[in-house]
């Protein structure tokens, strides 16, 4: 899991560094930086991969610019030319913390195509291999020594205080693979956004697999769950009253039967309980957008095709204020369920009902900006006081307790 990610220099982030949880929900108003956040966060992924050009970037949901407004920009900052990110992770109980940092450039400033380098990566990854292999072969040497020719201040193999180095080279190269495994988080990060259209099959807006940004294919990668997982599913769908059950019809049969106009492409059926069993069958295509962004969030958690990490922009989108605080909940759970990491931004109060803030594995940030105009963030980790008064996170953040909230009117 990301331990900690530091940004500098990109868009309205001049220097910031975000201690990360499980799920992470960041607030504040319009063009705080929330979602500059999420997008250094996918820079840093392309820089991993490799994946910097303008239709990566787009893929992963990064809205794109030329580099001298990428690149911040601030009155009496002197301009940077580069962006720098690192990442830190900690793998197993979290007592090893490995860093992992790009300096990132681009050809041309000016360039409305532009052309983004990796200047320096800084890998402890590598540098503790290489030390491991070095302490490696000089143990591999000593003990082959020792064996053509004793030598007491060599511990003689299987002795107590041989098994003791044996055992820690091991535990370090266990963390070195740990560190390794989770750098490979950044492969697949993406920035989802969801559009209705795309959910309904209507308009294919991305092509990224197994699920687009935006919503597409949520019918491929629900068809990919086994019957138990579906049935999970299913299950904590009674989120939404009148849904009875989800199905896949491959072959399109019920669109020749009537139940689907011919425009979508999605093969997702959703039946009501309310209705006669002969006629309750509503498509992507008639069913409201309620169902579409939860089956699409649930499915996002639950799959083991999708990313470990990733981020959602304006998760409240289409959504009742009490099923957002439900949602908040489920997907809290999900997460630690099925290993996810997500930082969600939203503008709905009811989103941060739904967080216990005593589960360090879920944390709330309030993102603004300061005087000089850069995007700063701050962590909350207890409800303020409110002069004796028992109030919900959304209403502590709607009365001006937690910040975040516009100034000027």
């Amino acid at each position: 899991m990301l331990k900690t990610f530091r940004i500098k220099n990109y868009k309205s982030i001049l220097d910031t560094t975000l201690e990360l949880g499980r799920l992470n929900v960041f607030i504040g108003e319009n063009g705080c930086g929330k979602t500059n956040l999420l997008e250094a966060l996918a820079m840093a992924s392309g820089a991993r991969n490799g994946r910097l050009g303008t239709e990566d970037l787009v893929s992963m949901g990064v809205r794109v610019a030329k580099p001298s407004i990428t690149v911040s920009s601030f009155l009496g900052v002197a301009p940077q030319p580069r962006i720098e990110l690192g990442c830190s992770y900690a793998g197993g109980a979290g007592e090893h913390g490995a860093e992992l940092a790009f300096s990132i450039t681009a050809k041309d400033p000016n360039d409305i195509i532009p052309t983004w380098m990796v200047e320096r990566v800084t890998d402890s990854f590598e540098s503790e291999m290489d030390a491991l292999r070095q302490r490696f072969e000089s143990l591999r040497i000593r003990d082959r020594a020792a064996a053509l020719e004793p030598d007491e201040s060599v511990p003689p193999p299987f002795s107590a205080e041989w098994v003791r180095e044996t055992e820690e080279f091991a535990r370090a190269f266990s963390r070195y693979e740990q560190g390794s495994a989770i750098a490979a988080l950044l492969n697949d990060f993406a920035i989802y956004n969801l559009s209705t259209v795309a959910l309904r099959g209507l308009q294919p807006l991305s092509r990224r697999e197994p699920v687009g940004i935006y919503g597409e294919n949520l019918d491929v990668l629900f068809s990919t769950f086994d019957p138990a997982q579906r049935a999970a599913l299913i299950e904590r769908l009674a989120l939404i009253s009148w849904v009875s059950d989800v199905v896949l019809d491959p072959e399109d049969r019920l669109k020749f039967a009537g139940y689907k106009l011919g425009r979508s492409t999605s093969t997702l059926y959703f039946h009501d309980r309310f209705m006669d069993a002969s006629n309750n069958v509503f498509s992507a295509e008639n069913a409201n957008e309620g169902i579409l962004h939860i089956l699409f969030y649930l499915t996002l958690f639950s799959s083991h095709r999708t990313p470990r990490v990733f981020a959602i922009d304006n998760i409240e989108t289409a959504l009742n204020p009490r099923l957002c605080r439900e949602l908040t909940r489920q997907l809290a759970a999900l997460a630690k369920e099925h290993d996810k990491q997500a930082l969600v931004t939203t503008h709905n109060p009811a989103i941060l009902d739904g967080l216990n803030l005593h589960d360090d594995d879920q944390r709330l940030f309030v993102v603004s900006r300061n005087d000089e105009g850069h995007t700063v963030t701050r962590r909350i980790r207890q409800k303020p006081d409110a002069g004796g008064e028992k109030l919900k996170l959304s209403e502590l953040w709607m009365r001006g307790h937690l910040g975040g909230l516009p100034t000027t009117f």
